[in-house]
């Protein structure tokens, strides 16, 4: 996927919002900049994608669905 974006006066880029959504990207989160040698990359701040969705999804029913599937399929 190529996106192209244009540097602001003061060297600011904004991200396309489909990537941001993609890649869990906040207002306030901090990102890494490297220097490939070949070119820029941009990756996710955090060291950790761990407990990302926390909030995002159910779990109880999720682990109710389980449970379910559990028992139809019990021997």
């Amino acid at each position: 996927m190529v996106k192209r974006v244009t540097i602001s006066s003061k060297g600011q880029i904004t991200l396309p919002k489909d990537l941001r959504m993609k890649y869990h990207l906040n207002q306030g989160e901090s990102i890494l900049v490297l220097d490939s040698g070949e070119g820029i990359v941009i990756r996710h701040g955090k060291e950790t994608l761990r407990g990302i969705l926390k909030g995002k999804i159910d779990t109880e029913g999720f682990e109710a669905d389980i449970k379910s599937l559990r028992e139809e399929w019990k021997l």
